[in-house]
């Protein structure tokens, strides 16, 4: 449960910044992705990054209860993060810039982990 709610501490403000198209949000997913969202650019990948994140979010908390629920949630969140990763090392980043995906995307492996290991439980 710990590692749903610190994964969930980092989901849920990226689900509500890109679902409102914050600018600080755009910022962000500019500088780590580098997809031109602040001329207006592939808008359509901040909105869909706001919907999954959102729909994992609530995947993730029902998956405390049914763990099918947190393997898709914690699954889809493992996707983004690895893409956005994924982004950064093509456009050259390398060191601390990695760090906080990096870290994200551990959490969803380990929360994807727990779920599906819970799912093998009696």
């Amino acid at each position: 449960m710990a590692l749903t709610t610190l994964l969930l501490l980092e989901v849920v403000p990226s689900a509500v910044v890109a679902v409102a198209r914050a600018r600080v949000g755009l910022e962000r997913i500019e500088e780590l992705t580098r997809l031109g969202v602040l001329e207006g650019r592939r808008l359509r990948v901040v909105t869909l990054l706001g919907a999954v994140h959102t729909l994992a979010a609530a995947a993730m908390v029902l998956g405390l209860w049914w763990p099918l629920a947190g393997v898709a949630g914690a699954g889809a969140e493992t996707v983004v993060f690895g893409w956005v990763l994924f982004r950064q090392l093509a456009a050259g980043d390398r060191g601390r810039a990695l760090g906080a995906y990096a870290l994200f995307l551990a959490m969803a492996l380990a929360v994807l982990a727990v779920d599906l290991a819970a799912l093998g439980a009696p």
